[in-house]
This record gives structure tokens, C-alpha cells and sequence, in this order.
């Protein structure tokens, strides 16, 4: 009987719905973290840019590709998430003209990539390789979404407006969405995503690591080596 449970299908749903709870909470610890702060210094525009572009792109995926309503539910969840945080950037993180500027071309493509994924939902008139496409497109997302929160951290040294929790949630969604992909048999874009995914998560991780340690006072540095 155990045999008969572990099966790919099985596992694979089991995987599947793991992440659906984590992906219902991925975004809390650093929404939280910015209404904690009151601002939103340190957290990079261009990746929260950057993953709306990417659920955006899945929304068309999950739902052009009948997939699983899961991933499907992940996919509006994270949208709204994203749009709380958005939020957070017009009302915290808006301090120089550069700023507002990029804010204001962001709403703009935002709404307009909304509206037309909306309807071509609705139509749904497309064909299969279109919406693999926007699968592809969307993974391409997930693997470069951290680059920019990279880059702003090597230019603050600091990875302060960056959330650890959501990192290492983050990473172990690489992993269980990784598993799923293979078991269930979905579309190459699904399995290739994670896994570079989670390369970055290691890389951010090591720079949270590395400049915590750099900022220690060195009475801190010596109790630590004890």
C-alpha cells in the first residue's frame, strides 16, 4: 500500500501543495519587515518590478496551460502581495525625483501588461506555444528577480531592507516547486527556473551572512568566535 501511495503523481501533489502554503506566506515576512521599518530603503525597485513582470507572465501561463488550480491560486496570491507592496514603495519609498519617476513608468507597464493578460485570459485565442512562452518568459523572471536586491546590497554593503524569512522561503520554494516540476511532467520552463533560483537564494544568503558579519562592533566579532 505504501508502494501504491508513493507514487510520482503522489509525490508530486504532495509537493505541490506544500508550496501552496509556503507561497501563501512568502511575501508576509518582508511586507511585514516594510511596515515595521517604514520604509522600504534597501529593497530593490527593479526586483519588485521584475516579479510583477514575472506573475504577470504566469498568470498567462497557469491559466493558458490549465494548470493545476494551485498554481494557479500561487499566482493570484503573489499578485496581491505584490500589489501590498507596491503600495508600501508609493507610500515609504519614494525620496528623490529618480525615484518617483521610475515608481510612475512602473504603474504605467504594470497596468497596461495587467489589462491585456486579463484579456487574453478571458479569450483565451491563442495558441499552446504562446503561453509557453509566457511560461518562459516568466521563469526568466525568477532567475534574474534577485540580481537587482543583489546589486543593491553590494552598493549599500548591507542587506538591512532585505528580509532573511523571505529568502529562505524563497529557497526552499525553489527546491519543492523543482520536485514538482520533474514528477508531474510540467513544460521545461517549470523545471529550469528553480533550480538557478535557487543558486541566487545561496548567493543572496552568503551577502546577508557576510555584511551582518561586517557590521559587527568588534566586542561582537570576539563573543561570536568564542
Amino acid at each position: 500500500m505504501i508502494h501504491s501511495l508513493l507514487t510520482p503523481q503522489f509525490l508530486g501533489n504532495l509537493t505541490l501543495n506544500i508550496s501552496l502554503g509556503a507561497y501563501l506566506i512568502w511575501f508576509l515576512p518582508q511586507v511585514i519587515l516594510n511596515f515595521k521599518r517604514k520604509n522600504t530603503d534597501g529593497l530593490s525597485l527593479g526586483m519588485h518590478g521584475i516579479l510583477l513582470l514575472g506573475y504577470l507572465c504566469d498568470l498567462l501561463y497557469g491559466f493558458g496551460r490549465s494548470m493545476e488550480w494551485q498554481y494557479r491560486l500561487v499566482t493570484i496570491m503573489g499578485l496581491c502581495c505584490l500589489a501590498l507592496q507596491h503600495y508600501q514603495f508609493f507610500r515609504y519609498g519614494q525620496h528623490t525625483r529618480q525615484q518617483k519617476v521610475a515608481y510612475r513608468y512602473l504603474n504605467v507597464v504594470y497596468l497596461v501588461l495587467l489589462v491585456y493578460a486579463v484579456l487574453a485570459i478571458s479569450k483565451l485565442t491563442y495558441s499552446a506555444s504562446f503561453y509557453v512562452f509566457a511560461g518562459l518568459l516568466a521563469n526568466s523572471c525568477w532567475l534574474i528577480y534577485m540580481l537587482p536586491q543583489v546589486l543593491t546590497n553590494f552598493q549599500n554593503k548591507s542587506t538591512e531592507g532585505l528580509s532573511i524569512l523571505f529568502v529562505l522561503i524563497g529557497a526552499f520554494l525553489n527546491l519543492c516547486d523543482l520536485n514538482t516540476a520533474w514528477l508531474l511532467h510540467w513544460d521545461y520552463p517549470s523545471k529550469l527556473g528553480p533550480a538557478i533560483g535557487f543558486l541566487v537564494k545561496i548567493v543572496v544568503l552568503i551577502q546577508i551572512y557576510y555584511y551582518a558579519k561586517q557590521q559587527r562592533t568588534p566586542g561582537e566579532r570576539l563573543v561570536a568566535s568564542c
